[in-house]
């Protein structure tokens, strides 16, 4: 992630904490949202939040819904909500690791590969074309040279 990409991050996030409610504002070290309304200030990224829709369904970066949901674990979430998070979190990283299993194991690699094999198998064969006559007389003209 580049510098202008992290400072877009920054402004989506500050866009989305503005809805917030000020109670849960207030909860958030006031360094941290002066940092983030630094990296911010060189933003040129329009956000836009539809109040209508969840946070998870909001057209923002993915990197941003990550940001505000460790806001909230971090500074807002009770001890209840964090427990329930940490349990979420570990669920998707669970998942995450599963899939990484099934995409890049061993058997199916093979079987994979077996099976592209398999595919090449029932390519039409290459027709090999007669040399021209200019390629006859240079080869032989070359053969005489290495005499």
């Amino acid at each position: 992630m580049n510098n202008q990409e992290i400072n877009d991050v920054a402004k989506e996030t500050l866009t989305v904490l503005s809805y917030f409610d000020d109670n849960l504002i207030k909860k958030i070290p006031e360094k941290f949202l002066d940092y983030l309304r630094n990296l911010a200030s060189t933003s040129n990224y329009v956000t836009h939040v539809d109040v209508e829709k969840k946070l998870v369904n909001q057209d923002i970066s993915e990197e941003s819904k990550d940001l505000i949901a460790l806001i909230y674990y971090s500074y807002i979430a009770d001890e209840e909500e964090k427990k329930e998070i940490i349990k979420s979190w570990n669920e998707n990283e669970r998942l995450y690791e599963k899939q990484l299993e099934e995409k890049y194991n061993l058997n199916n690699l093979f079987k994979n590969k077996a099976e592209k094999i398999y595919e090449e198998d029932n390519i039409l064969p290459i027709e090999f074309k007669e040399k021209s006559i200019f390629h006859k007389i240079l080869d032989f003209i070359k053969n005489v040279f290495k005499k």
